[in-house]
């Protein structure tokens, strides 16, 4: 590893199952929360920590406005399509569906890193939550999703379930 100190300029491409969200309308946001347990002694209190869990989100701002990019924000939307089969607009999809064969992996590449993907993170298993707003007015349009991970796997035992900092092991 290089002993070199790099300080990293914010802006990033995003890319949801590999297709580029675009212009962005504000700066993306990653967090990666683990989730600890306290484990306690009698004599000690506190005297160790139990990973449970990883809390992982993406904040998104797209600029740009069109059907695809309202599917990455909202997946349960079904297509409405013309007689020709193109895709003319969206429906709320049907109530009490899963939700986990829609979840998305998404990249985040530091535009300064160049082609280098050292400093990428890819969550394996994102899903979009929380509302989602569109304010009509005199600003750009520009509307925020949050995407929250979702386990790669099943098997609690087993690493690379949520997220990745850096290259894919070879």
């Amino acid at each position: 590893m290089s002993n070199e100190i790099k300080v990293g300029f914010g802006l990033a491409d995003i890319t949801i199952d590999g297709v580029d969200v675009g212009l962005q309308g504000d700066g993306a946001t990653f967090t990666a929360e683990p989730k600890y347990i306290d484990v306690e002694t009698y004599e000690m209190g506190l005297y160790d920590l139990y990973l449970d869990g990883w809390d992982v989100k993406l904040s998104v701002t797209f600029q740009d406005e069109n059907f695809d990019k309202l599917k990455m924000a909202l997946p349960a939307l079904e297509e409405i399509t013309d007689e020709l089969d193109a895709v003319v607009g969206l429906k709320d999809g049907a109530l009490h569906q899963r939700m986990r064969a829609k979840a998305s992996e998404i990249v985040v590449h530091p535009r300064d890193a160049g082609v280098s993907t050292d400093s990428d993170i890819t969550i394996f298993k994102a899903f979009p939550t929380g509302v989602f707003e569109r304010k009509y007015g005199k600003e750009v349009v520009a509307y925020t999703v949050e995407f929250k991970a979702l386990p790669l796997t099943g098997n609690p035992s087993q690493g690379g379930n949520f997220f990745r900092i850096g290259k894919e092991t070879v």
